[in-house]
C-alpha cells in the first residue's frame, strides 16, 4: 500500500493536473478532497486536451476509482457539464463516485460572490465557492449532495432556502444587478442535474478505507495552492478551504502515519491570479514576455496571471507546512528560454528562511536576487544528465535551499514530457 498526497506549493496553477494524471496511471484510487470548480487542472493526454474543475485527474485511467470527497463544494450543473464533456471525448465515468456529504454551490452563492466583489476585491473566481463554505459553516442554509436522494425533500429544501436568500441578497445588493434566477429556473436546473448525478453518489469514505485495508495505492489530489490556504496562505487573498497536505488527512480520515509521500508541485518561476502580495512579481514587458511564453492565463477564468521570479523563502515555507517529501518542478523548459533569470534567495533585513508569522508581513518583504543565464531548449530530454549544465545547477540550487529533493521535472505539457529522477 502507498498513500501519496499531491499539493500545490505556490499560489495554484503549478501544473498539478499533469502530475496527478501521470501518477494516477499506477494508482488504484484518486481522491479530490478540497475546493470547488474554482480549480482548473489542465491535462494533455491521448484523449485530448482537458481542464478538469471537479472530477479527479485519475478519471483517464479506466481502472482507477475516482472519488470526489466531502471537502469539495460542488456546483451540480457544472459537474454535469464536465461529466458530459468527458464522456463525449471517450472517457468512461464508471469509476466516479461522489460523497453524499459534499456541499452544493447554489445560484445564490454565485450571486453573493459577485455582489461581494463590488466592495473590497480579493480576486475570487466568482464561482460562489466562498459563500458556499460560509453556509456550510453556518449550517442552516446548506444543501449537500446526499439531499438529492429524496427528490421531494430536495425540492422542498431548495424552495425554503430560496426565499430566505432572495430576501437577504436583494437587500444587500439592491441596484447592482446581483439577482438570483427565478425559482422555476433553479428547480429545473438542479432537478435535471440530480438525475445525472444520482447514480454516482456513493460512500466514498468506506470505499477509500476498504482500498487502504487491502493495500491499494491511493493518491490524494489537492486543489489551489499552499499560499491560498485559508489558514496558512496570504489571508485574506486566499481561497475558502484548507489546501495544505494535512487537510487531505482530515477530510478523508486517513491517518497521517499511513501517508508515504507528500509531493509539492511548483513552477520554476511563480504566478498568481487575483489580488494579494507577490514579492517577486515582474513588472512591464518582462512580465508580458513570461506570461506569453508560459501561456499564463487562468484555466478556470482565462484571466492573465501575474508572473514573477521563483521565491525560495516561500517555497521553503510551503515545504515546511506541508511536510513535503519531494517536489515536482514544472515549466523548466519555459524558464530556460529567457536570456537572464532571477531567483529570490531571501529578503532584505530578514533571514533566508520564512517564519510562519512572516506571512502577516509578506507585502513588506523586499527580495534579494541572484542571477542566472538561461540554458536554452531542453526539448527531448528524458534524463537528468541530458539537461544542460546550467539547468542541472539550477535544480541543485533549489534542492539545497529548500531542503527537499526534486523528484520530477516537467518539460512540456504532454504526459510523456517529464523527467523522473
Amino acid at each position: 500500500m502507498s498513500v501519496t498526497i499531491v499539493v500545490g506549493a505556490q499560489w495554484g496553477d503549478e501544473g498539478k493536473g499533469k502530475i496527478v494524471d501521470m501518477l494516477s496511471q499506477s494508482a488504484d484510487v484518486v481522491v479530490r478532497y478540497n475546493g470547488g470548480n474554482n480549480a482548473g487542472h489542465s491535462i494533455m493526454n491521448e484523449y485530448g486536451d482537458f481542464v478538469l474543475h471537479l472530477i479527479p485527474a485519475g478519471i483517464f485511467n479506466q481502472d482507477t476509482l475516482c472519488l470526489i470527497d466531502r471537502g469539495v463544494v460542488i456546483h451540480p450543473p457544472s459537474l454535469v457539464d464536465e461529466m458530459n464533456f468527458l464522456e463525449s471525448s471517450g472517457v468512461s465515468l464508471r469509476g466516479l463516485r461522489i460523497s453524499p456529504y459534499a456541499h452544493m454551490v447554489m445560484p445564490w452563492h454565485i450571486v453573493e460572490d459577485k455582489g461581494s466583489e463590488g466592495g473590497v476585491s480579493i480576486g475570487t473566481t466568482l464561482r460562489g465557492i466562498g459563500p458556499c463554505y460560509k453556509d456550510k459553516a453556518g449550517r442552516w442554509y446548506a444543501l449537500r449532495i446526499g439531499d438529492m436522494r429524496n427528490k421531494k425533500n430536495f425540492m422542498r429544501k431548495i424552495y425554503e432556502i430560496y426565499f430566505v436568500k432572495e430576501k437577504e441578497l436583494s437587500s444587500r445588493f439592491s441596484g447592482n444587478g446581483a439577482v438570483i434566477p427565478d425559482l422555476e429556473t433553479v428547480l429545473a436546473s438542479y432537478t435535471d442535474a440530480r438525475e445525472r448525478i444520482l447514480p454516482f453518489i456513493g460512500d466514498t469514505t468506506t470505499l477509500l478505507h476498504r482500498a487502504i485495508a487491502v493495500k491499494k495505492s491511493v493518491l490524494l489530489e489537492g486543489a489551489q495552492g499552499t499560499l491560498l490556504d485559508v489558514d496558512y496562505g496570504t489571508y485574506p487573498y486566499v481561497t475558502s478551504s484548507n489546501t495544505v497536505s494535512m487537510a487531505a488527512c482530515l477530510i478523508t480520515a486517513i491517518s497521517p502515519k499511513d501517508v508515504d509521500r507528500i509531493i509539492g508541485v511548483a513552477k520554476a518561476y511563480m504566478t498568481r491570479v487575483g489580488e494579494g502580495p507577490f514579492p517577486t512579481e515582474i513588472q512591464g514587458e518582462a512580465n508580458d514576455a513570461l506570461r506569453t511564453a508560459g501561456r499564463e492565463f487562468g484555466a478556470t477564468t482565462g484571466r492573465p496571471r501575474r508572473c514573477g521570479w521563483l521565491d525560495l523563502p516561500l517555497l521553503g515555507y510551503a515545504a515546511q507546512v506541508n511536510h513535503l517529501t519531494e517536489i515536482a518542478l514544472t515549466k523548466l523548459d519555459i524558464l530556460g528560454m529567457l536570456p537572464e533569470i532571477q531567483v529570490c534567495l531571501g529578503y532584505k533585513h530578514s533571514s533566508k528562511s520564512l517564519a510562519l508569522q512572516d506571512m502577516f508581513e509578506l507585502e513588506t518583504k523586499k527580495p534579494e536576487y541572484t542571477s542566472w543565464q538561461g540554458w536554452g531548449s531542453i526539448e527531448g530530454a528524458r534524463f537528468r544528465d541530458e539537461l544542460p549544465d546550467q539547468a542541472r545547477a539550477y535544480i541543485k540550487m533549489l534542492e539545497r535551499h529548500v531542503g527537499v529533493p526534486i523528484r520530477y521535472i516537467s518539460i512540456g505539457g504532454k504526459r510523456k514530457e517529464i523527467i523522473s529522477l
